[in-house]
Protein backbone atom coordinates (compact mmCIF):
# COMPACT_ATOMS: atom_id res chain seq x y z
CA UNK A 1 0.00 0.00 0.00
CA UNK A 2 2.85 2.80 0.80
CA UNK A 3 4.30 1.79 -2.26
CA UNK A 4 1.07 2.58 -4.36
CA UNK A 5 0.68 5.26 -2.17
CA UNK A 6 4.30 6.49 -3.09
CA UNK A 7 3.39 5.91 -6.66
CA UNK A 8 0.92 8.34 -7.02
CA UNK A 9 1.89 11.21 -5.00
CA UNK A 10 5.43 11.14 -6.46
CA UNK A 11 6.46 11.11 -2.63
CA UNK A 12 9.24 8.98 -1.54
CA UNK A 13 8.70 6.74 1.63
CA UNK A 14 9.61 9.09 4.67
CA UNK A 15 7.52 12.26 2.97
CA UNK A 16 4.30 10.35 2.70
CA UNK A 17 2.45 11.26 5.78
CA UNK A 18 3.73 15.13 5.05
CA UNK A 19 2.08 14.72 1.83
CA UNK A 20 -1.03 13.48 2.83
CA UNK A 21 -1.59 15.70 5.58
CA UNK A 22 -1.03 18.85 2.97
CA UNK A 23 -3.46 17.20 0.59
CA UNK A 24 -6.17 16.64 3.31
CA UNK A 25 -5.78 20.35 4.80
CA UNK A 26 -6.13 21.43 1.55
CA UNK A 27 -8.82 19.53 0.66
CA UNK A 28 -11.32 20.42 3.71
CA UNK A 29 -10.18 24.41 3.26
CA UNK A 30 -11.68 24.35 0.25
CA UNK A 31 -14.31 22.34 0.50
CA UNK A 32 -15.28 24.67 3.45
CA UNK A 33 -14.42 27.68 0.67
CA UNK A 34 -16.83 25.72 -1.91
CA UNK A 35 -19.84 25.58 0.68
CA UNK A 36 -20.28 29.15 0.89
CA UNK A 37 -18.69 30.59 -2.62
CA UNK A 38 -22.40 29.83 -4.01
CA UNK A 39 -24.26 31.30 -1.32
CA UNK A 40 -21.91 34.32 -1.52
CA UNK A 41 -22.94 34.63 -5.04
CA UNK A 42 -26.38 33.78 -5.06
CA UNK A 43 -27.60 35.67 -1.93
CA UNK A 44 -25.90 38.91 -3.30
CA UNK A 45 -28.01 38.23 -6.83
CA UNK A 46 -31.03 37.67 -4.83
CA UNK A 47 -30.70 40.88 -3.08
CA UNK A 48 -29.19 43.27 -5.62
CA UNK A 49 -28.71 43.86 -8.99
CA UNK A 50 -25.76 42.28 -10.63
CA UNK A 51 -24.65 45.46 -11.91
CA UNK A 52 -24.08 46.73 -8.86
CA UNK A 53 -21.07 44.22 -8.39
CA UNK A 54 -18.26 46.56 -10.36
CA UNK A 55 -19.05 49.60 -7.03
CA UNK A 56 -18.75 46.87 -4.98
CA UNK A 57 -15.41 45.46 -5.56
CA UNK A 58 -13.58 48.95 -5.51
CA UNK A 59 -13.67 48.92 -1.94
CA UNK A 60 -12.36 45.44 -1.35
CA UNK A 61 -8.76 45.58 -2.23
CA UNK A 62 -8.91 48.39 0.48
CA UNK A 63 -10.24 45.60 2.68
CA UNK A 64 -8.02 42.83 1.88
CA UNK A 65 -4.85 45.37 2.41
CA UNK A 66 -5.29 46.70 5.86
CA UNK A 67 -6.32 42.97 6.54
CA UNK A 68 -3.28 41.74 5.44
CA UNK A 69 -1.11 44.70 6.56
CA UNK A 70 -2.15 43.32 10.08
CA UNK A 71 -1.75 39.97 9.50
CA UNK A 72 1.70 40.81 8.39
CA UNK A 73 2.74 43.65 11.45
CA UNK A 74 1.60 40.63 13.54
CA UNK A 75 3.99 38.48 11.57
CA UNK A 76 6.98 40.65 12.75
CA UNK A 77 6.10 40.34 15.79
CA UNK A 78 5.28 36.59 17.26
CA UNK A 79 6.00 33.23 15.62
CA UNK A 80 4.27 32.74 12.60
CA UNK A 81 2.58 29.75 12.74
CA UNK A 82 1.26 30.34 15.60
CA UNK A 83 -0.30 33.61 14.13
CA UNK A 84 -1.42 31.36 11.17
CA UNK A 85 -3.30 28.93 13.89
CA UNK A 86 -5.15 32.20 15.54
CA UNK A 87 -6.20 33.86 12.45
CA UNK A 88 -7.76 30.33 11.02
CA UNK A 89 -9.82 29.99 14.62
CA UNK A 90 -10.69 33.57 14.23
CA UNK A 91 -11.87 32.85 10.61
CA UNK A 92 -14.07 30.12 11.81
CA UNK A 93 -15.98 32.38 14.85
CA UNK A 94 -16.55 34.93 12.00
CA UNK A 95 -18.25 31.83 10.22
CA UNK A 96 -20.79 31.31 12.68
CA UNK A 97 -21.61 34.61 13.41
CA UNK A 98 -22.84 35.11 9.57
CA UNK A 99 -25.09 32.00 10.61
CA UNK A 100 -27.24 34.59 12.41
CA UNK A 101 -26.51 37.63 10.08
CA UNK A 102 -27.30 36.47 6.89
CA UNK A 103 -30.71 35.78 8.99
CA UNK A 104 -31.37 38.67 10.28
CA UNK A 105 -29.43 41.65 8.74
CA UNK A 106 -30.89 42.20 5.64
CA UNK A 107 -29.09 43.60 3.02
CA UNK A 108 -26.51 45.23 5.28
CA UNK A 109 -25.83 41.56 5.93
CA UNK A 110 -25.56 40.74 2.37
CA UNK A 111 -22.79 43.29 1.62
CA UNK A 112 -20.95 42.57 4.74
CA UNK A 113 -20.95 38.96 3.64
CA UNK A 114 -19.99 39.16 0.24
CA UNK A 115 -17.18 41.60 1.56
CA UNK A 116 -16.20 38.99 4.19
CA UNK A 117 -16.48 36.22 1.63
CA UNK A 118 -14.45 38.12 -1.27
CA UNK A 119 -11.35 38.85 1.40
CA UNK A 120 -11.16 36.12 3.87
CA UNK A 121 -10.13 33.13 1.59
CA UNK A 122 -7.34 35.39 0.07
CA UNK A 123 -5.27 35.18 3.40
CA UNK A 124 -6.88 31.77 4.80
CA UNK A 125 -5.20 29.72 1.40
CA UNK A 126 -2.17 31.62 0.80
CA UNK A 127 -1.24 31.22 4.29
CA UNK A 128 -2.12 27.57 4.34
CA UNK A 129 0.25 27.29 1.04
CA UNK A 130 2.97 29.66 2.46
CA UNK A 131 3.54 26.71 5.12
CA UNK A 132 3.67 23.97 2.47
CA UNK A 133 5.96 25.79 0.70
CA UNK A 134 8.00 25.99 3.26
CA UNK A 135 7.12 22.39 3.96
CA UNK A 136 8.96 21.22 0.54
CA UNK A 137 11.91 22.23 -1.10
CA UNK A 138 11.53 23.12 -5.13
CA UNK A 139 12.35 19.18 -6.27
CA UNK A 140 9.94 18.01 -3.95
CA UNK A 141 7.19 20.61 -4.83
CA UNK A 142 7.69 18.91 -8.81
CA UNK A 143 6.87 15.49 -7.86
CA UNK A 144 4.23 16.31 -5.04
CA UNK A 145 2.46 19.66 -5.51
CA UNK A 146 0.30 18.27 -8.18
CA UNK A 147 -0.69 15.29 -5.87
CA UNK A 148 -1.11 18.34 -3.05
CA UNK A 149 -3.46 20.70 -5.42
CA UNK A 150 -5.41 17.76 -5.85
CA UNK A 151 -6.41 18.13 -2.44
CA UNK A 152 -7.64 21.75 -3.08
CA UNK A 153 -9.41 20.71 -6.60
CA UNK A 154 -11.37 17.40 -4.56
CA UNK A 155 -12.14 19.92 -1.75
CA UNK A 156 -13.87 22.03 -4.37
CA UNK A 157 -15.79 19.08 -6.05
CA UNK A 158 -16.78 17.84 -2.32
CA UNK A 159 -17.87 21.46 -1.45
CA UNK A 160 -19.93 22.05 -4.43
CA UNK A 161 -21.73 18.89 -3.98
CA UNK A 162 -22.22 19.91 -0.14
CA UNK A 163 -23.37 23.35 -1.41
CA UNK A 164 -25.82 21.63 -3.81
CA UNK A 165 -27.28 19.35 -1.14
CA UNK A 166 -27.41 21.91 1.10
CA UNK A 167 -29.50 24.62 -0.98
CA UNK A 168 -31.53 22.12 -1.62
CA UNK A 169 -32.42 21.44 1.97
CA UNK A 170 -35.10 23.95 3.49
CA UNK A 171 -33.65 22.37 7.27
CA UNK A 172 -30.08 22.62 6.32
CA UNK A 173 -29.55 25.97 4.23
CA UNK A 174 -29.84 27.83 6.68
CA UNK A 175 -26.47 26.43 8.74
CA UNK A 176 -24.31 26.91 5.56
CA UNK A 177 -21.89 28.58 7.26
CA UNK A 178 -21.44 26.61 10.17
CA UNK A 179 -20.79 23.25 7.94
CA UNK A 180 -18.07 25.79 6.24
CA UNK A 181 -16.37 26.61 9.84
CA UNK A 182 -16.62 22.83 10.86
CA UNK A 183 -14.36 21.85 7.20
CA UNK A 184 -12.09 24.67 8.12
CA UNK A 185 -11.37 23.08 11.41
CA UNK A 186 -10.45 20.06 10.05
CA UNK A 187 -8.11 22.17 7.59
CA UNK A 188 -6.41 23.55 11.14
CA UNK A 189 -6.10 20.46 12.30
CA UNK A 190 -4.16 18.39 9.55
CA UNK A 191 -1.84 21.71 8.87
CA UNK A 192 -0.74 21.28 12.23
CA UNK A 193 0.11 17.37 11.95
CA UNK A 194 1.87 18.83 8.65
CA UNK A 195 3.76 21.34 10.57
CA UNK A 196 4.92 18.43 12.98
CA UNK A 197 6.51 16.65 10.30
CA UNK A 198 8.70 19.88 8.91
CA UNK A 199 12.45 19.81 8.77
CA UNK A 200 14.81 22.15 8.61
CA UNK A 201 15.96 23.26 4.67
CA UNK A 202 20.00 22.21 3.51
CA UNK A 203 21.63 24.82 4.00
CA UNK A 204 22.31 25.23 0.14
CA UNK A 205 18.77 26.18 -0.40
CA UNK A 206 18.45 28.62 2.41
CA UNK A 207 21.73 30.47 1.24
CA UNK A 208 21.12 34.01 0.22
CA UNK A 209 23.74 33.49 -2.61
CA UNK A 210 23.51 32.57 -6.40
CA UNK A 211 23.05 34.12 -9.45
CA UNK A 212 20.12 36.35 -8.58
CA UNK A 213 21.93 38.12 -6.35
CA UNK A 214 22.48 38.17 -2.36
CA UNK A 215 20.95 41.76 -1.35
CA UNK A 216 18.93 42.20 1.41
CA UNK A 217 15.91 44.75 -0.09
CA UNK A 218 13.55 45.74 2.69
CA UNK A 219 13.93 47.94 5.79
CA UNK A 220 11.77 46.18 8.57
CA UNK A 221 9.52 48.51 10.51
CA UNK A 222 8.62 50.62 7.42
CA UNK A 223 5.30 50.58 5.82
CA UNK A 224 5.83 50.22 2.73
CA UNK A 225 8.83 48.18 3.10
CA UNK A 226 6.78 44.40 2.23
CA UNK A 227 5.28 45.84 -0.88
CA UNK A 228 8.47 48.10 -2.16
CA UNK A 229 10.41 44.78 -1.36
CA UNK A 230 8.45 42.62 -3.69
CA UNK A 231 8.32 45.31 -6.45
CA UNK A 232 12.09 45.23 -6.59
CA UNK A 233 12.42 41.77 -7.06
CA UNK A 234 11.54 41.14 -10.48
CA UNK A 235 11.04 37.30 -9.82
CA UNK A 236 8.69 37.95 -7.34
CA UNK A 237 7.28 41.03 -9.05
CA UNK A 238 6.40 38.90 -12.20
CA UNK A 239 4.26 36.12 -9.91
CA UNK A 240 2.88 39.38 -8.86
CA UNK A 241 1.97 40.70 -12.48
CA UNK A 242 0.40 37.22 -13.22
CA UNK A 243 -1.95 37.13 -10.00
CA UNK A 244 -3.11 40.68 -10.31
CA UNK A 245 -3.85 40.13 -14.00
CA UNK A 246 -5.05 37.19 -13.45
CA UNK A 247 -8.11 38.75 -11.11
CA UNK A 248 -8.58 40.64 -13.30
CA UNK A 249 -9.23 38.44 -15.91
CA UNK A 250 -11.27 36.47 -13.92
CA UNK A 251 -13.34 39.29 -12.47
CA UNK A 252 -14.24 40.59 -15.79
CA UNK A 253 -15.42 36.60 -16.66
CA UNK A 254 -17.53 37.30 -13.72
CA UNK A 255 -19.62 40.15 -14.36
CA UNK A 256 -19.73 39.26 -18.25
CA UNK A 257 -21.11 35.42 -17.33
CA UNK A 258 -22.92 36.09 -14.44
CA UNK A 259 -25.00 39.35 -16.60
CA UNK A 260 -25.96 36.35 -18.43
CA UNK A 261 -26.32 33.70 -16.08
CA UNK A 262 -28.97 35.99 -14.34
CA UNK A 263 -30.96 37.00 -17.19
CA UNK A 264 -31.33 33.92 -18.65
CA UNK A 265 -32.53 31.99 -15.63
CA UNK A 266 -34.35 35.00 -14.50
CA UNK A 267 -36.01 34.77 -18.22
CA UNK A 268 -36.97 31.19 -17.76
CA UNK A 269 -38.35 31.35 -14.05
CA UNK A 270 -40.19 34.69 -15.15
CA UNK A 271 -42.02 32.40 -17.80
CA UNK A 272 -42.50 29.57 -15.10
CA UNK A 273 -44.12 31.20 -12.34
CA UNK A 274 -46.34 33.97 -14.45
CA UNK A 275 -47.22 31.81 -17.69
CA UNK A 276 -50.39 33.61 -18.04
CA UNK A 277 -48.10 37.40 -18.12
CA UNK A 278 -45.34 36.14 -19.86
CA UNK A 279 -48.15 34.89 -22.67
CA UNK A 280 -49.80 38.15 -22.65
CA UNK A 281 -47.11 40.87 -22.15
CA UNK A 282 -43.62 39.03 -23.34
CA UNK A 283 -40.29 40.88 -22.21
CA UNK A 284 -42.79 43.83 -20.82
CA UNK A 285 -43.80 41.39 -18.10
CA UNK A 286 -40.37 40.22 -18.19
CA UNK A 287 -38.51 43.70 -17.91
CA UNK A 288 -40.72 44.24 -14.83
CA UNK A 289 -39.64 41.39 -12.35
CA UNK A 290 -36.15 41.68 -13.41
CA UNK A 291 -36.03 45.15 -12.22
CA UNK A 292 -37.98 44.56 -8.98
CA UNK A 293 -35.01 44.00 -6.69
CA UNK A 294 -33.50 47.16 -7.99
CA UNK A 295 -36.09 49.05 -5.56
CA UNK A 296 -36.80 49.28 -1.97
CA UNK A 297 -38.75 47.31 -0.20
CA UNK A 298 -41.73 49.17 0.67
CA UNK A 299 -42.08 50.38 -3.28
CA UNK A 300 -41.59 46.84 -4.74
CA UNK A 301 -44.60 45.88 -2.81
CA UNK A 302 -46.60 48.96 -4.06
CA UNK A 303 -45.43 47.85 -7.50
CA UNK A 304 -46.67 44.78 -6.78
CA UNK A 305 -50.28 45.38 -5.68
CA UNK A 306 -50.37 47.50 -8.90
CA UNK A 307 -49.04 45.29 -11.63
CA UNK A 308 -51.21 42.62 -10.47
CA UNK A 309 -54.46 44.82 -9.62
CA UNK A 310 -53.55 46.85 -13.38
CA UNK A 311 -52.96 42.90 -15.32
CA UNK A 312 -55.51 40.92 -13.42
CA UNK A 313 -52.67 38.76 -12.22
CA UNK A 314 -53.70 36.82 -8.36
CA UNK A 315 -51.76 36.70 -5.34
CA UNK A 316 -48.88 38.60 -7.19
CA UNK A 317 -46.89 39.41 -3.86
CA UNK A 318 -46.85 35.97 -3.02
CA UNK A 319 -45.85 34.74 -6.30
CA UNK A 320 -43.36 36.71 -6.55
CA UNK A 321 -41.17 35.81 -3.76
CA UNK A 322 -41.52 31.97 -5.00
CA UNK A 323 -40.56 33.26 -8.22
CA UNK A 324 -37.67 34.97 -6.10
CA UNK A 325 -36.64 31.72 -4.04
CA UNK A 326 -36.55 29.61 -7.09
CA UNK A 327 -34.53 31.91 -9.18
CA UNK A 328 -31.86 31.88 -6.10
CA UNK A 329 -32.02 28.52 -6.11
CA UNK A 330 -31.45 27.34 -9.47
CA UNK A 331 -28.49 30.66 -9.35
CA UNK A 332 -26.88 28.40 -6.78
CA UNK A 333 -27.45 25.17 -8.56
CA UNK A 334 -25.26 26.69 -11.42
CA UNK A 335 -22.59 27.95 -9.73
CA UNK A 336 -22.40 25.33 -7.92
CA UNK A 337 -22.70 22.87 -11.01
CA UNK A 338 -19.91 25.42 -12.63
CA UNK A 339 -17.25 24.41 -9.45
CA UNK A 340 -18.55 20.76 -9.98
CA UNK A 341 -17.74 20.28 -13.84
CA UNK A 342 -14.29 22.41 -13.12
CA UNK A 343 -13.25 20.05 -10.11
CA UNK A 344 -13.96 17.06 -12.26
CA UNK A 345 -11.48 18.71 -15.04
CA UNK A 346 -9.12 19.78 -12.20
CA UNK A 347 -8.62 16.00 -11.24
CA UNK A 348 -7.72 15.10 -15.01
CA UNK A 349 -4.90 18.05 -15.33
CA UNK A 350 -3.31 17.19 -11.74
CA UNK A 351 -3.78 13.45 -12.08
CA UNK A 352 -2.63 13.29 -15.77
CA UNK A 353 -1.06 16.63 -16.55
CA UNK A 354 0.51 18.16 -14.60
CA UNK A 355 3.59 15.91 -13.54
CA UNK A 356 4.33 15.45 -17.13
CA UNK A 357 4.67 19.27 -17.78
CA UNK A 358 6.37 19.75 -14.83
CA UNK A 359 8.79 16.68 -15.20
CA UNK A 360 9.62 17.23 -18.99
CA UNK A 361 8.37 20.91 -20.53
CA UNK A 362 9.00 22.85 -18.24
CA UNK A 363 7.74 25.88 -16.04
CA UNK A 364 8.34 27.60 -18.97
CA UNK A 365 5.33 25.87 -20.65
CA UNK A 366 3.26 25.19 -17.53
CA UNK A 367 2.87 29.11 -16.88
CA UNK A 368 1.69 29.24 -20.51
CA UNK A 369 -1.56 27.33 -20.63
CA UNK A 370 -3.69 29.80 -18.93
CA UNK A 371 -3.14 32.47 -20.87
CA UNK A 372 -3.04 30.97 -23.96
CA UNK A 373 -6.99 29.87 -23.09
CA UNK A 374 -7.98 33.03 -21.20
CA UNK A 375 -7.38 34.87 -24.74
CA UNK A 376 -9.61 32.27 -25.99
CA UNK A 377 -12.28 32.93 -23.66
CA UNK A 378 -12.26 36.66 -23.74
CA UNK A 379 -12.95 36.05 -27.55
CA UNK A 380 -15.94 33.90 -27.39
CA UNK A 381 -17.32 36.33 -24.91
CA UNK A 382 -17.45 38.82 -27.36
CA UNK A 383 -20.21 37.00 -28.76
CA UNK A 384 -23.94 36.28 -27.87
CA UNK A 385 -23.21 32.98 -24.97
CA UNK A 386 -26.28 30.59 -23.36
CA UNK A 387 -26.15 29.85 -20.18
CA UNK A 388 -24.23 26.00 -21.23
CA UNK A 389 -21.73 27.94 -23.19
CA UNK A 390 -21.17 30.05 -20.27
CA UNK A 391 -21.28 27.37 -17.79
CA UNK A 392 -18.16 25.13 -20.37
CA UNK A 393 -15.93 28.46 -20.67
CA UNK A 394 -16.47 28.88 -16.59
CA UNK A 395 -15.39 25.01 -16.21
CA UNK A 396 -12.06 25.44 -18.25
CA UNK A 397 -11.02 28.93 -17.03
CA UNK A 398 -11.73 27.79 -13.56
CA UNK A 399 -9.87 24.14 -14.00
CA UNK A 400 -6.64 25.96 -15.62
CA UNK A 401 -7.04 28.21 -13.14
CA UNK A 402 -7.39 26.64 -9.27
CA UNK A 403 -5.72 23.20 -10.80
CA UNK A 404 -2.54 22.92 -12.88
CA UNK A 405 -1.73 27.09 -13.02
CA UNK A 406 -2.25 26.82 -9.14
CA UNK A 407 0.30 24.02 -8.43
CA UNK A 408 2.46 25.72 -11.05
CA UNK A 409 2.67 29.01 -9.14
CA UNK A 410 2.96 27.31 -6.39
CA UNK A 411 6.19 25.31 -7.43
CA UNK A 412 7.19 29.04 -8.47
CA UNK A 413 7.09 30.05 -4.61
CA UNK A 414 8.89 26.86 -3.19
CA UNK A 415 11.78 28.49 -5.02
CA UNK A 416 11.84 31.94 -2.75
CA UNK A 417 12.56 32.70 0.74
CA UNK A 418 10.75 32.14 4.37
CA UNK A 419 9.93 36.41 3.62
CA UNK A 420 8.62 35.74 0.62
CA UNK A 421 6.26 33.19 1.49
CA UNK A 422 4.98 34.71 4.61
CA UNK A 423 5.07 38.09 4.07
CA UNK A 424 4.88 38.94 0.08
CA UNK A 425 2.84 35.96 -0.44
CA UNK A 426 -0.23 37.24 1.42
CA UNK A 427 0.11 40.69 -0.27
CA UNK A 428 0.17 39.05 -3.62
CA UNK A 429 -2.64 36.51 -3.11
CA UNK A 430 -4.45 39.28 -1.24
CA UNK A 431 -4.18 43.07 -1.83
CA UNK A 432 -2.74 42.67 -5.67
CA UNK A 433 -5.47 40.04 -6.34
CA UNK A 434 -7.71 42.33 -5.50
CA UNK A 435 -6.07 45.33 -6.85
CA UNK A 436 -7.06 42.94 -10.35
CA UNK A 437 -10.75 42.94 -9.50
CA UNK A 438 -10.72 46.62 -8.45
CA UNK A 439 -9.31 47.36 -11.92
CA UNK A 440 -11.76 45.30 -14.06
CA UNK A 441 -14.43 46.92 -11.83
CA UNK A 442 -13.28 50.50 -12.72
CA UNK A 443 -13.16 49.36 -16.59
CA UNK A 444 -16.56 48.45 -16.67
CA UNK A 445 -18.05 51.00 -15.05
CA UNK A 446 -15.94 53.31 -17.03
CA UNK A 447 -16.83 51.61 -20.45
CA UNK A 448 -20.01 51.44 -19.37
CA UNK A 449 -20.45 55.28 -18.80
CA UNK A 450 -18.91 56.08 -21.94
CA UNK A 451 -21.00 54.21 -24.07
CA UNK A 452 -24.13 55.39 -22.24
CA UNK A 453 -23.12 58.99 -22.90
CA UNK A 454 -21.48 58.50 -26.64
CA UNK A 455 -25.18 57.13 -27.15
CA UNK A 456 -23.39 53.50 -27.77
CA UNK A 457 -24.40 50.16 -27.70
CA UNK A 458 -24.48 47.92 -24.61
CA UNK A 459 -23.13 45.71 -26.10
CA UNK A 460 -20.18 48.07 -28.03
CA UNK A 461 -19.05 48.89 -24.42
CA UNK A 462 -18.80 45.58 -23.25
CA UNK A 463 -16.62 44.59 -26.59
CA UNK A 464 -14.29 47.85 -25.31
CA UNK A 465 -13.95 46.44 -21.84
CA UNK A 466 -13.11 42.87 -23.51
CA UNK A 467 -10.40 44.81 -25.62
CA UNK A 468 -9.22 45.86 -22.22
CA UNK A 469 -9.22 42.36 -20.75
CA UNK A 470 -7.39 40.95 -23.70
CA UNK A 471 -4.15 43.42 -23.55
CA UNK A 472 -3.88 42.79 -19.60
CA UNK A 473 -3.94 38.74 -20.49
CA UNK A 474 -1.14 39.69 -23.00
CA UNK A 475 1.06 41.49 -20.41
CA UNK A 476 0.19 38.89 -18.05
CA UNK A 477 1.62 36.55 -19.83
CA UNK A 478 5.25 38.29 -20.94
CA UNK A 479 5.21 38.62 -17.56
CA UNK A 480 4.97 35.12 -15.98
CA UNK A 481 7.07 33.33 -19.20
CA UNK A 482 10.28 35.27 -17.16
CA UNK A 483 9.40 33.62 -13.82
CA UNK A 484 9.27 30.15 -15.66
CA UNK A 485 12.17 30.79 -17.56
CA UNK A 486 14.42 31.70 -14.44
CA UNK A 487 12.93 28.78 -12.65
CA UNK A 488 13.84 26.53 -14.99
CA UNK A 489 17.57 27.90 -14.81
CA UNK A 490 17.72 27.76 -11.73
CA UNK A 491 16.94 24.03 -11.25
CA UNK A 492 19.15 23.53 -14.19
CA UNK A 493 21.93 25.10 -11.85
CA UNK A 494 20.97 22.37 -8.77
CA UNK A 495 20.71 19.12 -11.39
CA UNK A 496 24.06 19.96 -12.61
CA UNK A 497 25.60 20.25 -9.21
CA UNK A 498 26.40 23.88 -9.15
CA UNK A 499 25.10 24.62 -5.59
CA UNK A 500 27.62 27.71 -5.72
CA UNK A 501 24.85 29.01 -8.59
CA UNK A 502 21.53 28.41 -7.31
CA UNK A 503 19.37 29.08 -4.32
CA UNK A 504 16.23 30.67 -3.17
CA UNK A 505 15.24 32.94 -6.05
CA UNK A 506 13.98 36.49 -4.94
CA UNK A 507 16.24 37.35 -2.25
CA UNK A 508 17.97 40.25 -4.37
CA UNK A 509 16.28 43.38 -6.54
CA UNK A 510 17.02 43.59 -10.22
Amino acid sequence: MIQFLCAVTGAKEEELRQVLYSFSALFFLLLSYYVIKPLRNSQFLSDFNPNYLPVLMLVVPLISFVVTKIFNFCGDRMDKFKLIVRTYLLLMVMKVAFTWILQYGGKPGTVVFYLWGSVYFLLALPTLWGCINDFFLPEQGERVFGFVQLGATAGGIAGSAASGLISRSEKLAPYATIFSAAGMGCALVFLILAASLRKPRPERVVAEAGPIGSKKVEEKGKFWSDVLGLIRIRYVRSIAIMVTCLACFTTSLDFLSQTVIDQRLAHTQYEETFPEVASKMGEEGYEFFYSLKSRPAEERDTALNEFGMKNDVHDCRERYQDYKKALKNKTNAVFADVSLYQGILGLFLLIVVARLIFAHLGMRVAVSILPAFALIAVVAFGFPLEILAVEVLLAFSGSFNYALNNATKEILYSATTEETKFKHKPLIEGPFMRLGDQSASIMKLITTAGAVALGMSAAAGDRIFLAFTFSLVLIWWQAIVYAGKEYDRNRAAERNAEPAEAGDIGVSAD
